[in-house]
């Protein structure tokens, strides 16, 4: 199998796993910054995975060789992780984005914004849905893997 294929993989497969472990553990409703955390898990996860795929494969492509092995995992691992989201936020913790909207809301609420910011903070978290959330994760991933998969190639390529 491809290093990109099996790279693209192992990455949706860890953020499925990561995603699934927040959510069983609650974190998403404990503290609305852990999302920053696990935004920045992800992004580390983006990267091995993309350097992983790069570096088995830079000895025999060049820049744009590798520029597009990134971008076939980004795309790959994209589409596998709205599906998996999707599956996390339909079917195995379907009460997830509304624990994590009551966390955020007592939170900004706490953090004496003017009213109509925090109205408007808390329209745009009660619009979310699932498939817009898996959406933004999977455009994530591929943006991701495109903009490290550019740098990496850069220093894991045929020269």
């Amino acid at each position: 199998m491809n290093a990109a294929i099996k790279a693209s993989v192992a990455l949706a497969v860890l953020v499925w796993v990561v995603s699934a472990i927040f959510a069983v553990a609650g974190l998403h409703e404990s503290n609305p910054l852990v999302g920053i955390v696990i935004f920045v898990v992800f992004i580390g996860l983006t990267v091995g995975c993309v350097f992983w795929a790069l570096k088995a494969t830079a000895a025999e492509n060049g820049y744009m060789k590798q520029l597009i092995s990134a971008l076939v995992l980004g795309l790959i691992a994209g589409v596998l992780i709205i599906g998996f989201s999707m599956v996390n936020l339909t079917v195995l913790f379907p009460d997830y984005l509304d624990e994590n909207t009551t966390a955020v809301v007592e939170f900004l609420e706490g953090a004496n914004l003017p009213e109509e910011v925090l109205q408007k903070q808390v329209a745009n978290l009660e619009n979310r849905t699932a498939m817009g959330e898996s959406i933004k994760g999977g455009i994530g991933t591929f943006v991701t893997s495109l903009i490290v998969g550019a740098i990496i190639a850069i220093f894991k390529r045929k020269k």
